[in-house]
């Protein structure tokens, strides 16, 4: 019985510029998620939080049958398929970021969108993370937006653009009919400092202000609300994404609670 729990539960771990949060999915339970954030001390390295919780924290002292990391980060790019190669990693993360030396290269490929992300971190936090978990699958939270926004935009006519709210940051993703246009991350402080940039965006794709689409999400649900509002000024279609509808029948049935990127990456199937 015992082993038929390990085989059936799996660990999430997502990692971001300024904290740590796991989440466990054990099925057959009657709450089957269980998300904890992490209590992290700032003056320390995020690498040395993520040794202490790993040496105290219950959840992650537990056996399991498959461990994911979710690596939230802006320092991502993208590379179309038929021209990945996975020995050029480095190299192409290098021109992109050339001042992240200590950087851990590595790269998810996505063969519904027909691009691969190369993405880079904290090289203490994947060889803390190995140790302890050896078969750790590590993925970046634009693999799984680009994915699960993808089919997403399928849905209707024109074009459409999605913004993602999370930490002190904005990552845009812009689609026509699943065809990935756009993507970047952008810092923001303010509702002020997001509509430019996506006013900018939108008129650099040449988006229609009436007939294109623009989503708003995030793990805020007040400044995606304010951001939408004021942004309707300047653009027709505009609506929040009620994760609750977006989830609807899935595992995770839209917990707040849980970040929007953890959540499409617990159901996108990677």
């Amino acid at each position: 019985m015992a082993e038929n729990l390990i085989t059936n539960r799996s660990l999430s771990i997502r990692v971001c510029s300024n904290g740590l949060s796991f989440c466990t999915y054990a099925p057959g339970r009657e709450n089957p998620f269980e998300y904890k954030v992490c209590d992290v001390n700032h003056t320390i390295s995020l690498a040395a939080n993520l040794k202490e919780a790993l040496m105290s924290e219950p959840m992650l002292k537990q056996e399991y049958q498959r461990v994911n990391v979710l690596v939230t980060t802006p320092h991502f790019t993208t590379v179309p398929v038929a021209a990945f190669q996975k020995e050029d990693v480095d190299a192409v993360y290098g021109l992109t970021f050339p001042k992240d030396t200590s950087q851990h290269v590595s790269y998810n490929v996505l063969r519904r969108s027909g691009i691969a992300i190369v993405f880079g971190f904290d090289k203490n936090i994947h060889q803390l993370l190995l140790d302890d978990f050896p078969r750790a699958r590590f993925y970046a939270s634009a693999s799984t937006l680009i994915e699960f926004f993808s089919e997403k935009s399928l849905i209707g006519q024109g074009k459409k653009m999605y913004v993602y709210l999370h930490e002190k940051e904005m990552t845009l993703y812009a689609f026509e009919q699943g065809r990935m246009l756009f993507v970047n991350t952008f810092p923001v402080v303010s509702v002020a400092d997001m509509q430019y940039y996506i006013l900018n965006v939108w008129k650099e794709l040449a988006f229609d202000q009436v007939d294109d689409a623009l989503s708003v999400v995030g793990d805020k649900e007040p400044k995606c609300v304010e951001l939408s509002e004021k942004i309707k000024y300047f653009l027709q279609q505009v609506e929040v994404i009620d994760r609750s509808e977006d989830f609807k029948d899935k595992l995770t049935q839209g917990n707040p609670l849980i970040p929007y990127d953890l959540q499409t990456l617990l159901i996108c199937g990677f």
